[in-house]
């Protein structure tokens, strides 16, 4: 983000979103291949392995308890997420700006400058990021017009 301009006026600019959890599930792939390396060439119990790779399972929280961390219940597979940067505060009325634009699967409005969507499979990523672009541009401007008259 350092290089992108500074704008002069209202806008927003789009990040890829990174999942914490894909780039934490590489890093364990690369922990879990030197561990079963070290392992290979030292004899232990069969029952200690068992313990040993069960307690390397990665689990997450949910409201349904814990479940394993699987590439089946990871969001980014399923979803193309977008992180949006705005120079203007997210307000309530943006949940309806952004939320009934088509293509939009997905809205979390993570700060007041900062929010994430999900673009439909179906859908144009860099169409919709413009159009939610233009649209929140235009919304705040016109807000912006209504408190000066």
């Amino acid at each position: 983000m350092n290089d992108v301009p500074k704008p002069s006026g209202y806008d927003v600019y789009w990040e890829k979103w990174i999942d914490a959890f894909e780039a934490e599930e590489e890093q364990f792939e690369e922990d879990m291949s030197e561990i079963e390396q070290v392992l290979a060439n030292e004899e232990i119990p069969e029952q200690e392995q068992i313990v040993q790779s069960i307690s390397h399972i990665r689990s997450i929280m949910t409201p349904f308890g814990i479940l394993p961390l699987t590439e089946q219940n990871m969001a980014s597979k399923y979803f193309k997420f977008w992180v949006g940067h705005s120079n203007f505060k997210l307000t309530e009325d943006f949940f309806q700006v952004i939320g009934h634009h088509p293509g939009i699967e997905t809205l979390d409005i993570l700060t007041p400058y900062r929010f994430r969507i999900a673009v439909g499979q179906m859908f144009v990523d860099r169409d919709v990021m413009k159009g939610v672009r233009d649209i929140m541009v235009s919304h705040i401007t016109d807000e912006n017009k209504d408190d000066e008259e």
